[in-house]
């Protein structure tokens, strides 16, 4: 009922501005108009939706947890968790490391489909939102394998991420994230 309320006066503009078309320029010529702009709003919605073609790079917020950190400062870094992300989409995770530590474990899909992952700073997150793939350079990248084994040190203080990424993929992915307990370097 509410939503049906919050409709109803855009609608009954649209039938408004139908009918006024179709009096100023007679009933053809407004149905052809109708059809080729609502053609137009249907693509450029379905290009809003699915990410369009330039960008790789969803709008959806990560749900995920951040890497946990064992202790009170020691150093040790440890997260072992399981993603879903859908077809065609990302996921970005906010990682809680600091300079000098160390990412050392695996990623892996559950039922070994590919997938492509990333391990970046923010400045390089915002680059892979926009789509911008000059300026996109990542810590750490794996591409079209279905595991991959990861071992980097953190360069500089930033806010770190891990991105999985199932861009063109038809399937969604589960994605298990083992990162072991190991000190900084």
């Amino acid at each position: 009922m509410r939503q049906t309320a919050q409709w109803l006066p855009s609608i009954l503009g649209l039938i408004a501005t139908f009918l006024g078309l179709s009096n100023q320029l007679g009933f053809l010529t407004a149905i052809m108009l109708a059809v080729i702009v609502a053609l137009f709003l249907w693509i450029l919605f379905n290009q809003i939706v699915t990410g369009g073609t330039k960008s790789k790079a969803s709008t959806v917020m990560p749900t995920a947890k951040p890497l946990l950190r064992t202790g009170l400062r020691t150093g040790l870094v440890t997260m072992f968790r399981t993603h879903r992300v859908k077809s065609g989409q990302d996921e970005y995770i906010l990682l809680n490391v600091q300079e000098g530590d160390r990412l050392k474990g695996h990623l892996d899909e559950t039922s070994n489909q590919p997938f492509d992952w990333y391990i970046v700073d923010e400045k390089n997150l915002v680059f892979f939102k926009k789509g911008d793939i000059r300026k996109f350079k990542p810590l750490d990248e794996g591409h079209d394998d279905p595991a991959y084994e990861v071992d980097k040190q953190i360069p500089h203080q930033a806010r770190w991420y891990l991105i999985l990424d199932s861009y063109g993929k038809k399937t969604d992915r589960e994605i298990r994230v083992d990162f072991e307990d190991s000190k900084r370097s």
